[in-house]
């Protein structure tokens, strides 16, 4: 009989899963903030503005936390940040369910940006990003991209948030390249999601002029770094909607009564709120780990996986069970848990299921 050979877990210092007084005291700003831009109820007012996220609170991101300039280097003028800082706010942010582009701008956008050669057209990008004077976001799905001479035709299919994008990031195994959202030969076509919090649009170019960013040489190196940003982000996201839904619904079983005591009280929803808070703290160790990893080696893969698949799991059991243990009121259009059901299935159809990620598990380890 063969043996089967994996490959070992990445190691990292245990200090890295430690509390830290800089993260609390980010956690607290930034939880301040979002709390007195309003919280879930704002975001029901601003989901379906012109830009479908609040363009107050983006700039107040901005000018008080710099949150775009986070994972600039300083060599580059930025903060010089890592991404284990960056998945406090993006928890915050998923506890509200901000429909802010922070994760395709601030985070992926900027990335890319960052791994390109720099010359006056993305230097410039950069600042306009990092300062939050221009959103960006990046296509992960193309359709028969045929760049020539600086122009691109073909369809970037379900761009997150590109309806309030200045400029869009694309490519395959050929290249990344850069286009604005503004030029001659882009067409938006606005697409009916599920999560209106995370609003999509096909992207149509027609001969759309676009910037060069990184060569074929080191373009999978880049989008293999994007894919893996993208997953520990969303799973920070995650954490952060599933600690919300925890405390708010362990508030709502203390005071909801039957039969003369209140219904937290009894054994059989004592133990699933047990699990959901297991869940909660498996998911929030592992995206803290692929964090710090990442931020040492980006491109260690196996540990984003990792937490890309348990915490897409358990926030979808989360919200589940915070629809159910709230009883009739949790499918009331009123309270805000179809909210948070919506974005959870909603980022399976954009970022990947936990089986999808369990099979790049398999096919990294070799099983």
């Amino acid at each position: 009989m063969s043996s089967i050979v994996v490959d070992p877990w990445p190691s990292g210092d245990p200090d890295l899963l430690a509390p830290s007084a800089e993260h609390a005291e980010l956690r607290a700003i930034v939880r301040s903030l979002l709390e007195r831009a309003g919280g879930v109820d704002d975001v029901r007012s601003v989901m379906d503005s012109a830009a479908g996220h609040s363009t107050e609170l983006w700039t107040r991101l901005h000018r008080e936390l710099e949150i775009s300039s986070m994972l600039v280097p300083e060599a580059l003028g930025g903060a010089g940040f890592g991404l284990a800082d960056v998945v406090v706010v993006l928890e915050e942010a998923g506890a509200v369910l901000r429909p802010e582009p922070l994760l395709w701008s601030s985070v992926l956008a900027v990335t890319a940006l960052t791994a390109a050669a720099q010359g006056d057209v993305v230097d410039e990008t950069l600042r306009g990003l990092a300062a939050g004077e221009l959103v960006g976001t990046v296509a992960t799905a193309t359709d028969g991209l045929v760049v020539e001479d600086g122009r691109v035709t073909g369809t970037l299919r379900r761009v997150p948030v590109a309806g309030a994008a200045d400029l869009v990031v694309l490519g395959d195994e050929r290249g990344v390249w850069m286009l604005r959202t503004a030029a001659d030969g882009v067409e938006l076509q606005a697409l009916e999601v599920l999560d209106v919090t995370r609003r999509q649009a096909d992207v149509v170019l027609s001969g759309a002029a676009v910037t060069p960013l990184v060569g074929a040489a080191g373009a999978a190196d880049v989008w293999a770094r994007l894919g893996r940003a993208a997953t520990i982000g969303a799973a920070a996201e995650h954490v952060g909607m599933m600690d919300r839904l925890l405390a708010d619904t362990v508030a709502y079983v203390s005071t909801r009564e039957q039969f003369g005591r209140p219904i937290g009280s009894f054994q059989a929803v004592k133990h699933r709120l047990a699990d959901v808070l297991v869940d909660l703290e498996r998911a929030r160790s592992a995206v803290a780990y692929a964090a710090a990893l990442h931020d040492a080696d980006p491109q260690e893969s196996l540990a984003a996986e990792v937490a890309g698949a348990v915490a897409t799991d358990a926030v979808v059991r989360t919200v589940l069970e915070a629809v159910q243990l709230h009883g009739g009121i949790g499918f009331t259009w009123e309270h805000p848990a179809h909210l948070y059901v919506k974005r959870a299935l909603g980022d399976e159809g954009l970022l990947g299921t936990a089986g999808q990620h369990r099979q790049r598990i398999a096919d990294l380890v070799g099983i």
